[in-house]
């Protein structure tokens, strides 16, 4: 690999969170002395399980890398379950399973890269310019995502301002915004917003229509569209 593509590389994953998900602590060790390589802040689980509670609390990681079979909850399980919230966030898989269903089930479930046990730096980086090549890691460092109206929201801080001031927000409110921001989805059913922020569903549109009703009142605006008979989209500044 030339020494000015790798510096490029270096230049763009130092500033990423990553979360690094895997049981064997020996193999855990040696990984992580790999990708001290190119990233400052990883944090590590030692299972699926603990993966994934800390993907839920934690919306700063703009990087997974996982093995696959993990007890408690296995990586296909845990890579399955932060797609249902998350369709953006790159993910790895390092793993010692080369078998084809395997593979085709996490290519199959979104994964960015699939690297067989054991693996070098070199393949570690390769696949790291892949992933550099097919998102704009800029902009997944950006800060701020400027919405419709004027608004804009801190992906670090989770708070929504205009005109420099933070729009206070409820619970719900904020959890609302992650949602929409932390996915590529433009549109979100009723099932699956009711599900995130209220961690249920009831099929019960009362909620998510009040929880919009006095979203709007307190904006003064329509920042997230109906979209009849399916659920809402979130209104992104336009580019001119």
């Amino acid at each position: 690999m030339q020494v000015d593509k790798l510096r490029d590389l270096i230049k763009h994953t130092k500033n990423l969170n990553v979360l690094y998900v895997e049981d064997n602590i020996e193999v855990q060790t040696q990984t992580v002395k790999m990708l001290k390589s190119f990233f400052k802040d990883i944090c590590i689980a030692n299972n699926g399980k603990i993966g994934l509670e800390l993907f839920s609390k934690n919306d700063s990681y703009h990087l997974i890398i996982t093995d696959i079979k993990m007890p408690m909850l296995d990586g296909l399980s845990l890579i399955e379950y932060i797609r249902k919230t998350n369709k953006k966030i790159p993910i790895i898989v390092l793993s010692a399973h080369d078998d084809t269903d395997y593979l085709i089930k996490t290519i199959n479930a979104g994964i960015d890269g699939y690297i067989l046990k054991p693996y070098t730096l070199k393949q570690i980086s390769e696949t790291l310019i892949k992933i550099m090549e097919k998102y704009d890691f800029e902009n997944l460092l950006k800060e701020n995502v400027e919405l419709e109206y004027d608004f804009i929201w801190n992906k670090n801080t989770n708070q929504l301002f205009k005109n420099n001031e933070q729009i206070k927000l409820s619970k719900n409110e904020s959890r609302l915004f992650k949602l929409f921001i932390n996915s590529n989805s433009l549109i979100k059913d009723y099932k699956e917003i009711e599900t995130f922020i209220f961690d249920c569903y009831d099929n019960d549109m009362k909620k998510i229509r009040n929880l919009m009703s006095r979203l709007r009142v307190k904006l003064d605006c329509d920042l997230f569209e109906t979209i009849y008979s399916h659920g809402y989209s979130l209104k992104y500044k336009q580019e001119i």
